[in-house]
C-alpha cells in the first residue's frame, strides 16, 4: 500500500499516525512517499523525530507492544487492548511511554490516576532500547478499624525511647510494638509519638514533657516525622502493624495486624512535591518484589493517598 505523509499523519487507504506508519514501514507492509518521492525507513524516522516530540520513545513502546501481539490505539499515548480485541471493545490499559531519563514526579502519577478511568501501565525505555513495564494504581488496604489507648510512662532518650512500665510493656508486646530487651522494651520515635497521642505519658530527664515539645525535638532528629506519623497513625487505625523498613530501603514494612512470618507491604512516605529518578523507583520496586512484598508509596498531603507500583510483563 502506498501512503503519503501529511504533517503528523500518513494518509492512504487508512489515515494513521506517524508511529503506526513507521511500524508498518519497518515491517515492509506499506510504502511511504513525501513530496511525490518514496522515502525509506531511515528518512521516515528522521522526519518523524523532527515533528513529533519524544517520537523515538513512544515508537519503541508501541513497537514492543505490537511485537507482543497487542493492538494499541494511539492518542497522547496508547490505549491497550487485550490480545485479539480492538475498538469498540473496552481497552484494558492506558500506557504511558517514558524515557528512563525522565523525572519521576508523584504529582504526575496522581494526576494520571485521577484523570483516567483505566488501569495505567508505564513503559520505561532505557538507554539501550529495552522496555520495563510498571502498573500503577491507587491502593486501598483492607481496613479493620481500631483505636488503641496506652496508659503508662515512656522514658524519652535521644533518638528513641524505652518503657519500664510493666503494664504498658505487656500491652505493647502483645501488639508487636517495640523490641523486647527483657527488663525493658525499646520503642522508636514513631512509636513514641503514636503512643503519646493515645494516652502515654512522656518523661525526659525526670520531667514530664508535652507531645508538642517531644515532636519539636524529634523533628531535629527525623525531619519528616510529621508526615511519617500521619501515615503510621493511618496504618495503625486500619488495624495494620508498621515496623521499620530500613533493611528494605523504605520507611515501613507493614504486617496485617500482629507480626506474622511475612509483611506483605513496604510503605515509603513521601510529600506531594516528591521527585526522583526512575532508576531509584526501579530499585525500590525490584527489591520489594524480590522479597515478595508490594511497594506502596504513601503520599502524605491533606489526605493520604496510597499508590502501588508493580513491575509487570505484559
Amino acid at each position: 500500500m502506498l501512503a503519503k505523509i501529511k504533517g503528523n499523519f500518513v494518509e492512504g487507504k487508512n489515515r494513521m499516525s506517524l508511529i503506526e506508519a513507521c511500524y508498518l514501514l519497518e515491517k515492509g507492509k506499506i510504502e511511504v512517499e513525501r513530496d511525490g518521492e518514496k522515502i525509506n525507513f531511515e528518512d521516515f524516522l528522521k522526519y518523524s523525530i523532527s515533528v513529533f516530540n519524544d517520537f523515538e520513545i513512544k515508537y519503541l513502546v508501541y513497537r514492543d507492544l505490537r511485537e507482543r501481539g497487542y493492538i494499541a490505539e494511539i492518542g497522547e499515548d496508547f490505549l491497550l487492548y487485550e490480545r485479539g480485541k480492538k475498538s469498540p471493545a473496552k481497552p484494558s490499559f492506558f500506557v504511558k511511554a517514558i524515557s528512563e531519563r525522565a523525572k519521576f514526579r508523584i504529582k504526575d502519577i496522581i494526576d494520571w490516576l485521577s484523570d483516567l478511568d483505566k488501569k495505567i501501565v508505564i513503559g520505561i525505555v532505557d538507554e539501550e532500547g529495552d522496555l520495563t513495564y510498571y502498573s500503577i494504581k491507587f491502593f486501598e488496604m483492607k481496613s479493620d478499624i481500631k483505636k488503641e489507648n496506652y496508659s503508662g510512662n515512656i522514658l524519652v532518650l535521644n533518638d528513641r525511647s524505652v518503657v519500664f512500665d510493666e503494664q504498658l510493656i505487656n500491652k505493647i508486646k502483645e501488639e508487636g510494638i517495640g523490641r523486647d530487651f527483657g527488663k525493658y522494651v525499646q520503642i522508636s520515635l514513631m512509636e513514641t509519638a503514636y503512643m503519646a497521642k493515645n494516652g502515654a505519658v512522656l518523661i525526659k530527664d525526670g520531667n514530664k514533657i508535652s507531645f508538642e515539645d517531644f515532636m519539636k525535638n524529634a523533628k531535629y532528629i527525623q525531619p519528616d516525622i510529621k508526615e511519617r506519623l500521619k501515615v503510621y497513625e493511618d496504618l495503625k487505625n486500619k488495624g495494620k502493624l508498621p515496623k521499620t523498613g530500613f533493611k528494605f530501603g523504605s520507611h515501613f514494612r507493614v504486617y496485617e495486624g500482629k507480626i506474622e512470618e511475612h509483611a506483605p507491604y513496604l510503605v515509603h512516605v513521601i510529600k506531594n512535591n516528591y521527585t526522583a529518578t526512575w532508576a531509584e523507583v526501579s530499585r525500590a520496586v525490584r527489591l520489594a518484589q524480590s522479597v515478595k512484598k508490594e511497594m506502596i508509596f504513601a503520599v502524605a498531603g491533606k489526605e493520604i493517598k496510597y499508590i502501588r507500583i508493580k513491575r509487570i510483563t505484559p
